[in-house]
């Protein structure tokens, strides 16, 4: 069996939360979609229980090899270590998996005029969602705290959709990912 590489472990992540900072806002939950699509969704229901969540969370990004994201190395990343931090949960699960940020791969590797994933997806000819945006997920959740059960969905289908959206781009980036980034075995 010498010389056969193992395949690793990959998944791409994105969160919602109720600010774009950690100090004022919380996670509101974590999606966590596998490359064939299979989609796990950790929610946040009350703000108590974001301990026991972003404990969840951390877990499970820790038993991945790579993760991908869109502009997590700026956001996602950065917003889920510094809750684990307040938390007193352990952080450096986080930085067990190779982490590639999908963004800023199209921004050093793509000549477009912008690089947000719409953006970068109509170019594509990707389609995505824009029912939910980011922005209007601290305004929805506020909604799902007072029982609206169709605003928690909603948050949970614009991070699929996130998700889903990534995980294509992805698929038409690998050849250039595997070119530049052999080491990966992608």
């Amino acid at each position: 069996m010498a010389g056969k590489r193992i395949k690793p472990r990959a998944c791409i992540l994105d969160i919602e939360a109720t600010a774009l900072d950690a100090d004022i806002g919380h996670l509101v939950g974590a999606g966590l979609m596998e490359l064939d699509g299979e989609f796990r969704w950790f929610y946040v229901r009350r703000p108590a229980d974001e301990a026991k969540i972003l404990k969840k969370v951390l877990k499970e990004v820790s038993a991945y090899h790579i993760i991908f994201t869109w502009n997590g190395r700026g956001f996602d990343i950065p917003f889920l270590i510094s809750r684990a931090i307040k938390l007193k949960l352990p952080a450096e699960e986080l930085l067990k998996p190779v982490h590639v940020d999908l963004a800023e791969f199209v921004r050093e590797n793509l000549r477009l005029h912008r690089s947000d994933l719409y953006h970068v997806a109509r170019f594509l000819g990707i389609k995505k969602d824009l029912r939910v945006e980011g922005f209007d997920v601290p305004s929805i959740y506020l909604k799902a705290l007072r029982g609206d059960r169709e605003a928690a969905r909603s948050i949970e289908a614009h991070c699929r959709d996130d998700l889903e959206v990534t995980r294509k781009i992805l698929k038409r980036l690998l050849p250039i990912i595997r070119a530049k980034q052999p080491e990966l075995i992608l």
